[in-house]
């Protein structure tokens, strides 16, 4: 390119531009042609040393449909080299989160660096900037319905009423329908193919949270997009979806129709797969591990639902968004099914809100419901400790996609970073922004980045009762993480109620305790101190007689008897400190019981990285009410549990094969442990008499079944 020179730069390097030999000028307007579209050029310069200078276009962009979206396209400054008789570029699209907009990954405006001041675990070496820098273009737009694309921050919106010109389409938020906000990134991503500006082999997207599940979606459709939106304006382009049914493919093309296109890349962060296992899971998931029991129908029982999550991302939808209506678009009636989510169960699956939803939300809003198309390589970097969106969610949708075609392009980086009480630790997040950039490098500029990254998985060790240095762990897949595993066990039970959380419960709610800028409210792990009982739980405490890493998903076996049906059981895995003084939140996950009666709920806890120190205890609580985070039940039951099998996955680095397991310690006396919670509420206290405590602790052998292990392999 005349003008630019550019070289490799990931990881600490200095953005690799050098100074412009000839003046900055704008070019053409990106999506010239396209009837409706506007945008206004800047010439700016980055604060960086050396500097970055780049056009930023910003304006409105009318979607498949003719809606305005609200777009900003970031081109670095070599004159003459996009748009028609130029080169085009290789482009990134940016995808933002829920509730956000197109100026969440840019740094135009905030720290005017590649380096960012408020999101540096996130933005730092990943916004609009840093890919100018890099020779990319980069496009950021406000997604549908969301503040200023047709949201209650368009001129002459209301926060109850959009602005008039967004009456004539469906203004309001699809929740990630591959129908319409995938369609509309498909679309705005063809419209600069079509105006010269993007290079069609040379397409990736990108988006975090709200915008990493349609990242997802259009990686998985590959040439296609998913039709079932609105007809495309005569005006505006071909329709490829005319004459083709609700929920089937149709090429992908430019809005002339002349291209076909694909992407070449997408890599999405902390983000879902399936929507419905997230808002409420039924503890049927499974990450695949051979001790685990297999992945099942997430939708049946319906789950427990993340209630104060839930009701939060209502309320701030509500704020920063627009909802359809309720009763005017059945395919988008988010106020009417978090409605009757957040009433309550029972939910029969004959309630014909339920089944509507469920319905709609997998098949159009999942991500996991397409099968792969192509082969569009995947790079997805995602929170262990994100109590929204938990590691199920890659996990599971890597398993899908491998069970189509077992070497489908899928790498996966697993840290403490994401929403709510994640500690968004710098460090692993700028490990896996320097590896997502040599994926983007290699994929979108293979001349200058000639060996291709590793496809494979790595994996942090989540820091919470100490402050160690960084560990991570990387192995070509999931499962040679964790070729080990140790087994805790007891026969000693107790009983547990519906009627009422306890104060673990009120301390590990993500929203009011960390989301929330509420007295008390922090980031990072979840730490009581001193140790306590939960007085509402069936507890037992395991001494830990050698170090042992956990990597992977706790499996759970509890056998229980219910006095009543729909019963939610969460269990919840702790770190205790050898001396007392803390104990920290490791992993936890719930299952829904739907029978009345005995039975055992095996199942998986969150897959989690998290050392054990020797002479610490491992904690394990089952909890009839985990409330506010999982939804409290309506139905009163008494649930005795009459003991624990409790069996770990630990972490095998690639060079230690024949290392044996943690052998068995001598078992302790069982008895009761102690605490110095705080004063319980007088409610509590009447209430015991349904939730008998018994708190046990024993030192539980382990084992090593190498057929297991093999198999794992």
């Amino acid at each position: 390119m005349a003008g630019l020179v550019v070289a490799l730069a990931v990881g600490n390097a200095a953005p690799a531009v050098v100074a412009q030999q000839a003046p900055c000028t704008p070019g053409a307007m990106p999506y010239a042609g396209l009837p409706g579209a506007d945008l206004d050029p800047q010439v700016l310069t980055s604060r960086d040393d050396p500097p970055v200078q780049y056009v930023f276009w910003r304006g409105f962009v009318p979607t498949f449909d003719g809606m305005p979206l609200s777009v900003d396209v970031t081109i670095p400054c070599a004159p003459g080299v996009v748009g028609p008789g130029g080169s085009a570029l290789p482009t990134i699209v940016m995808l933002h989160g829920f509730t956000d907009d197109k100026t969440i990954w840019e740094e135009t405006g905030r720290s005017g660096t590649v380096e960012s001041l408020d999101r540096p675990q996130a933005n730092s070496r990943w916004n609009n900037i840093w890919f100018a820098s890099r020779g990319y273009l980069a496009v950021n737009y406000t997604a549908r319905g969301w503040r200023d694309s047709c949201g209650p921050d368009t001129p002459g919106a209301t926060p109850a009423t959009p602005a008039p010109e967004c009456l004539a389409y469906d203004y309001w938020i699809h929740l990630d329908d591959k129908r319409w906000e995938v369609r509309d990134a498909q679309w705005l991503t063809g419209a600069l193919v079509q105006s010269g500006h993007a290079d069609p082999d040379r397409l990736a997207m990108t988006g975090g949270s709200y915008g990493g599940a349609p990242t997802i979606s259009a990686a998985l459709l590959a040439d296609s997009v998913m039709c079932g939106g609105a007809p495309v304006p005569a005006s505006l382009g071909a329709d490829a979806c005319e004459g083709v049914a609700d929920g089937k493919l149709a090429p992908w093309t430019t809005p002339d129709g002349t291209r076909r296109l694909t992407l070449a890349a997408a890599i999405p962060t902390i983000t879902f797969s399936d929507v419905v296992n997230v808002l409420a899971p039924n503890g049927r998931v499974s990450d695949g591990w051979a001790l685990a029991p297999p992945s099942g129908d997430v939708t049946n029982p319906i789950g427990v639902p993340i209630q104060s999550t839930l009701a939060g991302l209502l309320a701030a939808g509500n704020v920063f968004g627009h909802f359809a209506p309720p009763g005017v678009d059945p395919t988008a009636d988010i106020v009417t099914d978090a409605a009757r989510v957040l009433a309550g169960n029972p939910f029969p699956p004959d309630d014909p809100i339920i089944s509507r939803a469920v319905e709609l939300y997998r098949e159009f809003k999942s991500p996991i419901t397409t099968a792969p198309q192509g082969r569009v390589p995947i790079y997805w970097a995602h929170g262990f400790t994100d109590p929204l969106f938990s590691a199920f969610e890659p996990l599971a949708l890597m398993n899908a996609v491998r069970a189509v075609d077992p070497t489908y392009p899928f790498a996966l980086f697993l840290g403490d970073f994401g929403h709510d009480y994640a500690a968004q630790r710098v460090d692993e997040g700028q490990a896996s922004i320097a590896e997502m950039n040599a994926f983007v490098d290699h994929v979108l500029r293979p001349d200058r980045t000639p060996v291709e990254p590793a496809m494979d998985v790595t994996a942090a060790v989540t820091r919470c009762l100490d402050d160690a240095p960084m560990q991570l762990a990387s192995a070509p897949t999931w499962h040679e993480l964790h070729r080990e595993h140790v087994v805790f066990s007891s026969d000693d039970g107790g009983q547990t109620s519906t009627l009422i959380a306890g104060p673990a419960a009120l301390a590990t709610d993500p929203v009011t305790g960390a989301t929330l800028p509420l007295p008390g409210a922090y980031r990072g792990c979840r730490i009581l101190r001193p140790s306590q009982p939960d007085p509402t739980a069936v507890t037992w405490e395991f001494d830990v007689s050698e170090e042992l890493v956990l990597m992977g998903g706790p499996v759970v076996a509890v056998p229980y008897e219910t006095t009543a049906p729909d019963v939610p059981l969460s269990v919840r895995l702790w770190d205790v400190a050898a001396d007392g003084s803390a104990q920290g939140l490791v992993t936890r996950f719930t299952y829904r019981v739907a029978d009345v009666g005995a039975g055992v709920a095996r199942f998986q806890l969150a897959p989690q990285g998290y050392r054990f120190p020797a002479g610490h205890r491992i904690k394990v609580e089952v909890v009839a009410n985990d409330s506010p985070y999982y939804q409290a039940s309506n139905v009163p039951a008494v649930v005795t549990v009459e003991g624990i099998e409790l069996t770990m996955p630990l972490l095998t680095e690639p060079s230690s094969d024949d290392r044996g397991t943690a052998g068995p310690g001598e078992e302790p006396p069982t008895t009761p442990t102690t605490g110095g919670g705080p004063a319980l509420p007088a409610l509590v206290l009447v209430l015991l008499s349904l939730a008998t405590v018994s708190v046990r602790r024993s030192d539980a052998g382990s084992r090593r079944s190498d057929e297991v292990a093999a198999a794992d392999r």
